[in-house]
């Protein structure tokens, strides 16, 4: 439990704690982990093949990842789920194509909160898909929708998939054993639908006479959506844990590369806090909860020195403080893009909500500050409090935080 998994530059996976202690190495040629399987003790080192984007269970005994090999015959691209503790692995998928879902992204994997199942997104023959397997050892992964652009939310106790698929919502519940369908049309500009924590309303972004607004409807019903608040061109938004707030980024001009303002507003429309509002100039790139509720941490591009700057705040927007400047991993990268639907299946917050992960190299202000910095990317941990510098766990391309 509370352990950070990371994928090194060679494209092996390991856990190791929040201290760089109890690391365990889970692929590659030196697979020694306390109990491990003699068929992971001697896995070889190969440099046709890598690993990538590992994702935590719900429990955390387990971790799906992307596995490609590059073959003369032609490259095979699998999803393997392994045990976190011993790298004993299981192939629950082989794409049927070579094909990626984005630029270094083989699959998007999201963990469904409950019963071991492993939801994902895939490229096909058909086009891009949305598979499930169901946990059973030996059965095959199912296809549970097709179309793109997709993007997708869980929620909690995994009775509802809200799906946002071109322009249509699509409220369903495939783990059922008496499933549905229910699906509705949306003119705004935004990707992940949000689920309140306690499964009984969704948030989106509709088309309004004015514009754009932010809508919430009993799942229940969806005949009952009200408006709570007015939008700009592009929005991205996410239920606080505890469900008293709704954090909405928002562009307050059509057509910019990021955000630049960032309220909290109350499921009923009646209280909005602003954390940054469009005069401070903002670039906000990505936010994400703290599964404690009390806070943010949100991800800004520094338009002088073209790095990002990982900004801290409460939920009253008082004490406001940049922790860390640095430079993104290709990984992280795309995880920053399309943070709206990654912060459902992969933490970069600690559990306790105290500490952060990232991958990446420092920028310049933790260089003047902390030193010379060796070069490539690193994997940092970050004390959210400000208080201490980042810890340097060692090389690596991502990292992810459990969930435990």
């Amino acid at each position: 439990m509370n352990q950070i998994a990371y994928i090194d530059p060679n494209g092996d996976l390991f856990t190791v704690g929040p201290d760089g202690d109890q690391q365990v190495r889970l692929t590659g040629s030196l697979g020694i982990a306390k109990g491990a399987s003699k068929e992971s003790q001697l896995q070889l080192l190969r440099m046709n093949e890598y690993y990538t984007w590992p994702t935590w269970s719900p429990d955390s005994t387990k971790l799906a990842t992307s596995q490609v090999i590059a073959r003369e015959s032609g490259t095979e691209i699998t999803l393997q789920v392994l045990d976190s503790q011993t790298g004993s692995k299981e192939m629950i998928y082989e794409n049927d194509r070579a094909g990626l879902i984005a630029d270094g992204t083989p699959h998007y994997i999201y963990w469904a909160p409950i019963k071991n199942q492993v939801s994902f997104l895939a490229a096909t023959v058909e086009g891009l898909a949305i598979f499930l397997w169901d946990g059973t050892s030996g059965k095959p992964a199912v296809r549970i929708d097709s179309g793109a652009p997709v993007f997708y939310q869980w929620s909690r106790n995994a009775d509802v998939l809200a799906l946002h698929m071109g322009s249509e919502m699509i409220l369903a519940n495939p783990l059922s054993l008496n499933p549905y369908r229910k699906s509705f049309q949306t003119g705004g500009n935004f990707r992940t639908p949000a689920i309140s924590p306690d499964g009984s309303i969704v948030a989106y972004v509709d088309r309004t006479v004015e514009g754009t607004g932010l809508y919430v409807t009993p799942i229940a019903d969806l005949s009952k959506a009200e408006k709570i608040m007015d939008l700009g061109w592009s929005s991205a938004l996410m239920w606080s844990p505890d469900g008293s707030h709704i954090a909405v980024a928002d562009q307050s001009i059509a057509r910019t590369q990021f955000y630049d303002t960032l309220v909290l507003v109350s499921p009923d429309g009646g209280v909005v806090t602003s954390l940054v509002s469009e005069n401070r100039g903002a670039n906000i790139w990505a936010f994400f909860w703290a599964p404690t509720s009390d806070k943010l941490a949100w991800v800004s591009e520094n338009g002088v020195s073209q790095e990002l700057e990982v900004i801290i705040s409460p939920t009253d927007g008082l004490g406001i403080k940049n922790i860390f400047d640095f430079r993104p991993s290709a990984e992280t990268f795309i995880m920053m893009s399309f943070f709206d639907q990654y912060a459902h299946s992969h933490s970069l917050w600690s559990p306790d909500g105290q500490s952060l992960v990232v991958a990446g190299s420092k920028g310049e202000v933790a260089r003047r500050s902390n030193g010379r910095t060796p070069t490539g990317d690193r994997i940092y941990v970050l004390d959210s409090n400000g208080l201490e510098g980042p810890r340097d766990l060692g090389a690596g391309v991502l990292a992810i935080w459990s969930w435990n």
